[in-house]
């Protein structure tokens, strides 16, 4: 059977199969675990942005360790090593993909902003057994990524992004994979076939995200919004933040979110919380009046 591409595995975690579809679900197979806060980038439709934190960091070892042995002996069979923060960021990294590789996990991976992306880390991070890299490249040109992400270094992740590629050379893994936010405007189309020129050559698969949160915010919410329920994220893939709670949220680290401290609690009780079910139940009558998710910042990203 062939290995599922990046799109299927997204499509399959938005999914909110009928087994799933219950006030308190089994553990799902799929599992994000932030390792830092911390990001080298600003970019405009980030929520960590325009909503920051008040104090980023990385995740503590122990913490980690003990939930990637925790997630697979509960089944986890896709991990993610980050969340909202970017992952290279972290120099244990790669310890976590070699300890989640040898305990069995199938599949490890991460999402970057390439900035930091060298063969050495790379090289590295391939060793240890990473099954896929995801790049987000959101700009065509060096004056777009410095307007979108307040940093100069448009040249340095296309180079990284390539590469990347080159690196891998005839190996099988790590897949290698790129997304591109079409920015909510006319010639997004345009835009996203102009970063595929630049580096769909040197991937797996590229593919087009659309633009969310605040920016767009003042369009069709309520539609929208109802469209979104149930949220595939508090049913399908639980995200786990740097300091450890457990939130229902893919986008926002708000902790109105939270549904566990995972420093005093197992991953399936936060799972089970009450305050889980309840959201939950929520939901699943797709009323969420007066519920953390009420006043949404990702439901564009339907």
């Amino acid at each position: 059977m062939t290995e599922a591409g990046i799109v299927e595995r997204v499509a399959e975690t938005r999914r909110v199969e009928p087994s799933m579809a219950v006030e308190r679900p089994p553990f799902p197979t799929k599992l994000k675990i932030e390792v830092t806060g911390r990001c080298d980038l600003r970019c405009s439709f980030c929520t960590l942005t325009y909503k920051p934190r008040s104090a980023k960091g990385d995740i503590e070892p122990a913490l980690a360790f003990r939930v990637i042995r925790e997630a697979r002996d509960l089944g986890v069979r896709d991990l993610g090593l980050f969340w909202l923060g970017e992952p290279l960021l972290n120099a244990r990294l790669t310890e976590y993909v070699a300890y989640a590789k040898a305990i069995g996990t199938p599949y490890v991976f991460i999402t970057t902003n390439g900035r930091l992306a060298s063969t050495t880390r790379l090289r590295d991070l391939y060793d240890a057994g990473i099954d896929s890299i995801k790049f987000s490249v959101n700009a065509v040109d060096a004056q777009e990524y410095r307007r979108v992400t307040a940093v100069d270094a448009f040249d340095r992740v296309i180079s990284n992004v390539r590469g990347a590629w080159e690196l891998r050379g005839a190996r099988a893994q790590p897949k290698l994979y790129a997304s591109t936010v079409v920015l909510d405007e006319p010639d997004g189309e345009r835009r996203f076939e102009a970063a595929h020129r630049l580096i769909g050559a040197y991937v797996d698969q590229h593919y087009a995200l659309r633009q969310y949160g605040i920016q767009a915010a003042a369009k069709h919410r309520a539609a929208v919004l109802l469209a979104m329920l149930p949220c595939w994220s508090l049913f399908t893939e639980p995200h786990i933040s740097y300091t450890g709670w457990m939130s229902a949220c893919f986008y926002d680290h708000d902790p109105k979110y939270y549904l566990g401290d995972l420093t005093v609690s197992t991953l399936i009780a936060a799972w089970h919380s009450e305050r889980a079910a309840a959201l939950r139940r929520a939901h699943l009558a797709k009323d969420v009046a007066g519920t953390p998710c009420a006043d949404c910042l990702a439901y564009a990203h339907a």
